[in-house]
């Protein structure tokens, strides 16, 4: 790997910040679970590292081998369990077993959209702890505070831009750190906007995910967007989600005030009649493999009422997805989203007749410079028109430069709110670098 070169000697438990570096065959755990669902724990923990030690091993040896790295792991269950039998947590401790299995140089995980609560959060990273004291392990996370419920320190920061890791420092090295995430990147400058009343209030806002219904996505979020105002979100798109309708597909609480009086946004019908209105370059779809021969990727709600009618296992741990589905991408023809012209069109007649509330996500992606500033401009129009915008996007220069003010959710809560005079780049990227979640 040509990163580890860069890292201080005996570094073993180091966070990644700014993306993934390039891994060169590193065993690594993605956002997605790779599990294989109707197979026993042992079996997974071995898949791929059967026959290491010779073929033809007896179900006991290989059975021995699987606790071994279990128990590496700190997790305490019978090889023979199945699977699905284990809540997503332990699924993805198993995951890391089974990268260990290959005895590796260093492990890669990615755990930048995980939305894991405090104490699933302290369950997982005792386990990467664990794996940190037999090999080297990088944990890409959105900030440091991610891995402060971790038993052991971050022995080093990896700073990742534009796909290349650019440098390291140590946790402390605040300021080198900075300048590593930002390099010479500027903000573009805020539009001044001139600012209505509160158009939307949202009071202790809870999200769950669309089948385990007990986890939630976001939790207690409360937030206020006056019109005309732009309100930044980084990292909180089921929020948005929630509002619109629980689009979701999970259980949705809390309180959503429209002009101050109350209003019922639980299904999508009702939200488009309030004015409320969603769009998204990538809306969040889940992977449920092939119906009828056909790949398939469908939205929290049609995944909810797969799993009520039987179709799929509910037991399964589902991860939304952002980007277009590999499968659905891989034959030739199918829309997984709308084209740059269809959603820019559909802009273009919100900053004519502009929703009460409009509700972005990742606008930006996969767009070049021209399409970018288009889309820009159509965004600022529509707030401009009155309407009271969220938007959540990953470009961070893109969403500085759009936002009065940028909320940002790490793990399943609001963390922390910065100001007009703060939402820069560099005020953005000093939230990762902070070791502690605000609350």
């Amino acid at each position: 790997m040509p990163f580890v070169g860069d890292l201080p000697d005996g570094a073993r438990l180091i966070a990644v910040l700014g993306g993934l570096p390039a891994s060169g065959g590193t065993p690594s755990i993605g956002s997605e679970p790779l599990t294989v669902p109707f197979q026993s724990v042992g079996d997974n923990v071995l898949l791929g590292s059967e026959g290491e030690s010779g073929f033809f091993l007896r179900k006991r040896d290989l059975a021995r081998r699987a606790t071994e790295l279990l128990e590496l792991v700190g997790l305490p269950v019978s090889p023979a369990t199945p699977i699905l039998d284990l809540d997503v947590v332990a699924q993805r401790i198993v995951e890391l077993a089974r990268a260990l299995a290959r005895r590796p140089g260093s492990v890669l995980i990615d755990d930048r959209s995980l939305a894991f609560g405090a104490d699933d959060a302290e369950r997982w990273y005792a386990a990467v702890a664990r794996a940190a004291a037999v090999t080297t392990v990088l944990v890409a996370v959105s900030g440091l505070a991610e891995l402060a419920v971790a038993p052991r320190p971050v022995d080093a920061v990896l700073v990742v831009r534009n796909g290349s890791a650019v440098g390291s420092a140590a946790p402390s090295e605040q300021d080198r750190l900075l300048a590593l995430l930002t390099g010479d990147e500027n903000s573009p400058g805020p539009v001044d906007r001139v600012l209505g009343p509160v158009v939307l209030e949202v009071s202790d806002l809870t999200v769950t995910h669309p089948l385990h219904r007990a986890r939630p996505v976001i939790e207690g979020a409360s937030l206020s967007v006056r019109s005309g105002e732009i309100l930044g979100l980084a990292g909180a798109e089921a929020l948005i989600l929630g509002v619109f309708g629980a689009s979701s597909g999970g259980r949705v609480s809390g309180s959503i005030r429209l002009d101050g009086v109350v209003v019922d946004l639980s299904t999508v019908e009702k939200a488009i009649a309030a004015r409320v209105l969603f769009i998204s370059e990538h809306p969040p779809t889940y992977d449920v493999g092939l119906l009828g021969g056909i790949p398939t990727s469908v939205s929290g709600e049609s995944l909810a009422r797969l799993a009520r009618t039987g179709l799929i296992d509910p037991r399964r741990n589902y991860v939304p997805r952002q980007a277009p589905s590999m499968l659905l991408s891989a034959f030739p023809g199918s829309r997984s989203r709308p084209s740059t012209a269809d959603m820019n069109e559909v802009l273009a007649g919100w900053a004519v007749t502009p929703p009460r509330v409009t509700l972005i996500t990742e606008p930006f992606s996969g767009l070049g410079p021209s399409d970018r500033d288009e889309r820009r401009a159509l965004i600022e129009a529509i707030a401009a028109a009155g309407s009271a915008v969220l938007l959540e996007a990953a470009d961070a220069a893109q969403l500085v430069g759009l936002s009065d003010r940028i909320l940002v959710q790490r793990r399943t809560r609001i963390s922390a709110e910065l100001s007009r005079e703060e939402a820069t780049v560099r005020g953005l990227a000093s939230l990762s670098i902070r070791p502690g979640l605000q609350r």
